[in-house]
């Protein structure tokens, strides 16, 4: 019962604190981008954050 308690609580604080986006973009771009993603040892979500920071002016 503890870890279904700890889930609850971990899904309770990412629905408080983040904001989950979705995109649908063609295969073969994302295909190539997760290649070269890999490739640097970047992940999704930090590529994402930084791209969004840098469009606003915050990086």
């Amino acid at each position: 019962m503890s870890a279904n308690t700890s889930w609850q609580a971990i899904h309770r604080y990412k629905q408080k604190v983040y904001k989950r986006i979705t995109a649908d973009l063609p295969k073969e771009l994302v295909a190539r981008w997760e290649e070269k993603l890999k490739a640097e040892g970047v992940t999704k979500t930090e590529f994402i954050r930084s791209a969004i920071k840098t469009y606003l002016g915050d990086a």
